[in-house]
This record gives C-alpha cells, sequence and structure tokens, in this order.
C-alpha cells in the first residue's frame, strides 16, 4: 500500500512539474514576444506569471534565474529603476550561489546591474561591475557579453565626464558587435547611438550626426514602427541639431519621438527627457507657459521615479524656473531655483 501511496505521489508530482514548465514556457515566450516588439508593462505582466511558475522549481533551476533577468529588464526600460535593481541583486546572488565564479551568466548579471546602476546616475558604482563583467566575460570567452559590459563600462565612465576614456571603449564595443552580428545588426546600432551621444558631448556634432543617421535606419529596420528604441534615437538625433540651432529641421524628429515614447512608456526617463527637450524648444520659441506644463509633468515624474535629491530632477526644477520668471511668476521661479540649486550642491 505505501508502495503504491509512493507511485501514485510520484506520479502527481511528476505531472505538476510538466505543468509548470508548459506554463513557465508559455508565459517566458511570450513575455519576450512584447518585450521585441517595445510593449514593456504587459511584458512585465507576462514575467511576473512566469515568474510564479518558475519559484515551483529548485532555487538552482536556470528558469529561475532567466526569468527574473527578463523581469528586471522589462521594468528597467519601463524606467522603474529601482524595482529592476532589486531583481538584478537577486539573480546575481542565485547565480553566485550556483555556479562558477568563471561564469559568463555571472559577467551577464554583473552587465545587468551595471546598466541599471548608469541608469539611476550611480556612474561611480556601475563602473567596477562592470570592469569585473568584461574580465570575467573575457576569460570565459564569450564575445557577445564582452561587448555588452564593454558598452555599459563605455557608459559608466562617459556618465563620470571621463569621454576621452569611454570612446575607444565604445568602440571596442561596436567593433565586437560588427563582428558577431554584422554591420547592420541592432547591437551595432545600439553602440553608435552610445557614441553620437558620447561626440555629442564634446560638441563634435559632425561625427555624432554621422553616427545617429547610421542607427536610424538599422533601429527602423529591426523594430516596429512604435518601439521606444527608435524614439530614443530620434530624440538624440533633435538634441544633435538642436545644439547647432537647426530647430526647424530637427522638431519633426522630437515630435515623432516624444509621440512614440508617450504611448509606449509615458513615465520612462526617456519619455522625461524627450518632454524636457521639447519644453526648451518652446522656450527658445518664446512659449514660456506649453514650457513651463511640460515641465512640470517631468517633475512630477522624476519625483515619484527617481527621489527627491536627483541630478536630472535638479535640472527639470532650474528650467522650471527660468520658464517661471519668464512668466513674472518670481516666487514660485525661486522656490524651485532654489531646490535645483540644493540638490546640485549635494553632488559637488
Amino acid at each position: 500500500m505505501k508502495v503504491l501511496i509512493f507511485a501514485a505521489f510520484a506520479v502527481f508530482a511528476k505531472a505538476q512539474t510538466l505543468a509548470d514548465v508548459t506554463k513557465w514556457q508559455d508565459l517566458n515566450s511570450e513575455g519576450i514576444r512584447l518585450v521585441q516588439s517595445g510593449n514593456y508593462a504587459a511584458s512585465e505582466e507576462k514575467f511576473r506569471g512566469a515568474l510564479m511558475a518558475a519559484e515551483a522549481f529548485p532555487p538552482q533551476d536556470f528558469r529561475l534565474r532567466s526569468t527574473l533577468s527578463n523581469l528586471g529588464f522589462a521594468l528597467e526600460e519601463k524606467g522603474d529603476y529601482q524595482a529592476a535593481e532589486k531583481i538584478y541583486r537577486r539573480v546575481l546572488e542565485l547565480r553566485e550561489e550556483y555556479l562558477s565564479p568563471e561564469s559568463a551568466d555571472i559577467a551577464a548579471s554583473l552587465n545587468n546591474l551595471s546598466s541599471v546602476l548608469h541608469s539611476e546616475g550611480r556612474d561611480s558604482e556601475a563602473d567596477p561591475l562592470a570592469r569585473r563583467a568584461v574580465l570575467i566575460a573575457e576569460n570565459a570567452h564569450d564575445e557577445n557579453v564582452t561587448a555588452a559590459s564593454l558598452n555599459t563600462l563605455g557608459l559608466a565612465l562617459a556618465g563620470q565626464g571621463q569621454d576621452a576614456r569611454a570612446e575607444p571603449v565604445l568602440r571596442r564595443a561596436l567593433a565586437l558587435f560588427e563582428k558577431i552580428g554584422g554591420p547592420d545588426s541592432l547591437d551595432v546600432a545600439k553602440s553608435a547611438n552610445n557614441l553620437a551621444a558620447i561626440y555629442t558631448h564634446q560638441g563634435e556634432y559632425f561625427k555624432a550626426e554621422e553616427q545617429e543617421r547610421r542607427a536610424l535606419p538599422i533601429y527602423e529596420k529591426n523594430l516596429p514602427p512604435g518601439h521606444p528604441l527608435i524614439g530614443s534615437v530620434l530624440n538624440n538625433l533633435f538634441v544633435i541639431l538642436g545644439r547647432q540651432k537647426r530647430f526647424d529641421e530637427g522638431e519633426p524628429y522630437l515630435r515623432r519621438a516624444l509621440e512614440i515614447e508617450e504611448r509606449a512608456v509615458p513615465d520612462s526617463m526617456r519619455t522625461q527627457q524627450m518632454r524636457a527637450n521639447l519644453a526648451a524648444l518652446e522656450g527658445v520659441r518664446g512659449n514660456w507657459q506649453a514650457s513651463a506644463n511640460l515641465l512640470r509633468q517631468v517633475i512630477a515624474v522624476e519625483e515619484r521615479t527617481l527621489g527627491p535629491n536627483h541630478r536630472s530632477l535638479a535640472v527639470a526644477l532650474a528650467n522650471y524656473s527660468e520658464a517661471l520668471k519668464h512668466l513674472n511668476q518670481k516666487s514660485e521661479a525661486k522656490q524651485a531655483g532654489d531646490r535645483a540649486n540644493a540638490i546640485l550642491k549635494s553632488f559637488r
């Protein structure tokens, strides 16, 4: 009798596991499809469902780690950086517990964590993680993770004001991505986009525009028309043109970018950057009320997402103060300006 109970229990457990596996696979696959289409909110829902199924597996099961990584990615792309960071830290802990220290999967986790720290403006913390990721990935001979980690390291260096050191790192990442996926791969476009940001910061607008115009058709070829990454590169192209005071030429790119982002991820930091850019354009044209209205939106989202003491929030407050001055709202302008200065002093 005991044998029969044991056998019956074993069959039941096996069937339940198969059901969990099927459920996990379906939800995870659908989440990946939604991420690729740029629908991050819907992908998050699918990955959370996949995670519930994966939690039934043993903690050393790769499916738990991969689902958490996917969920972290969706959260990061949505702009929920704190939640993404928490997820990435859990993945790193699991991989360090169950995998070899030389595993490229550990390098991938370090890279993901470094990436979200960069997005949070914490580049001094992101830098050593990215360096460790590059070292592990190179020793593991994993060119994909090496290239991705070099790309993140380049962004972290740029975020610390080290453009001269960032450029060769990003160029090395670009060369690796070209080797892996060819000159028209999406990763190549992302690297070109990052290089354009370096050149823009250095005032080398011809080089920046060249890289951005290389990136844009690759994005448009590889992604659906409303994908947020297309919005990002369109916005960057506007910035390059705007720095050269080519506002009429750049405005259509910005408005198309903002339309894409507001539809796809209205609360992301990319969307706030685009709103801030449109606010600046409205200010250049003397439309100060429109500028102030846009900046109020930016400030509200950034306070909620980034917290009350972020550098990006300080910039938005300073610009809002300027708009209010032109509207003769002197008291409100002073309040916003004082708050911006207080935040910026904390970084000195």
